[in-house]
């Protein structure tokens, strides 16, 4: 991945005056709920420079990033999670993957989006509209993913899981996902949070619990104001025997490289190859849909696998 840059010098003040990024993992309630919190305010504020969206566009797969980000929590080793949403709205859905280290890359199906009429709000539901949620992780050791999918609660992303975990998974589960512009429209401020019933859990912690999530304090503004997740965990759970496991670093980050998009290009077919080398126009431009990075091909590096995959062949 190519790093973008903000190219906004009152936003890299502002980030770097935060606390970096990262994941809080925690248990509560005599280790029966399992949690985790995020803030990713430079993660989205990257996400969002990488692929050049406007505050909409930016709503949305800011959102769908952070979500991403809390699922990272759940999975160790090389595993992954792709989260996908496919809506009839002028957004289309979008694509998000998430590893264990916390990295988080995806994309947008539709950008800009196109409108009849101009939104009034940020509220995502008619932007997403109606559809289908899928989840697929992707498991070490294991030659098939599995994924599973339902239809869309609401358009809203936080609802959404929660709704796919009971309907896929039974198992209930908790999301809020906040993001903050300023003044200015830029990302001021994101965050989410992620509770999760484990074997032995009481419906009476749950409903406590549940109560809690939806009524915390916007994530997003919290996370704008400069707020450490520490404080935020402590502020938040004083009463619910509070576990601390870990703390994970999350970013927005994609493994492509010249490299990887060069060995893309050399599997085209031979016809194909050719072509490009001959006719350009040069250089030849591949941009990774997952992170917008961009990466040239001269027409001497082109002609060099042109004549690779002649001699393979």
């Amino acid at each position: 991945m190519i790093q973008p840059r903000l190219n906004d010098e009152l936003l890299e003040k502002r980030l770097a005056g935060f606390q970096p990024d990262g994941i809080t993992i925690f248990t509560l309630e005599n280790d029966t709920i399992r949690g985790a919190l995020v803030n990713a305010t430079a993660m989205v504020a990257t996400m969002r420079a990488a692929h050049g969206l406007g505050p909409l566009e930016t709503m949305v797969l800011g959102k769908a990033c952070i979500a991403s980000s809390l699922l990272s929590a759940t999975i160790k080793g090389d595993d992954r999670i792709a989260l996908k949403v496919e809506g009839d709205g002028p957004a289309q859905g979008f694509w998000v993957e998430c590893n264990a280290s916390g990295d988080v890359r995806g994309r947008l199906f539709a950008s800009p989006f196109e409108f009849d009429e101009a939104p009034d709000s940020l509220d995502t539901a008619p932007l997403v509209g109606s559809g289908t949620i899928s989840l697929t992780r992707f498991m070490a050791g294991r030659t098939e993913p599995v994924t599973g999918s339902c239809v869309l609660k609401s358009g809203r992303i936080a609802e959404d899981l929660a709704w796919y975990y009971h309907i896929s998974e039974q198992t209930r589960s908790s999301f809020t996902v906040g993001l903050h512009f300023d003044a200015d429209g830029r990302v001021a401020g994101a965050g989410g949070l992620f509770l999760q019933a484990l074997p032995g859990a009481s419906e009476e912690a749950l409903d406590r619990v549940e109560r809690l999530v939806y009524g915390i304090a916007p994530l997003g503004e919290t996370f704008a104001s400069g707020a450490a997740r520490m404080d935020v965990c402590l502020r938040s759970f004083p009463f619910f025997d509070y576990n601390h496991l870990d703390d994970r670093p999350t970013r927005f980050h994609c493994a492509c490289s010249k490299e990887r998009l060069g060995s893309y290009i050399a599997s085209l077919p031979a016809a194909d190859l050719d072509e490009m080398a001959a006719a350009g126009p040069f250089p030849v431009d591949v941009t990774c849909h997952n992170c917008g990075s961009v990466y040239g091909f001269t027409q001497k590096e082109l002609e060099s696998m042109a004549r690779a995959r002649s001699g393979a062949d």
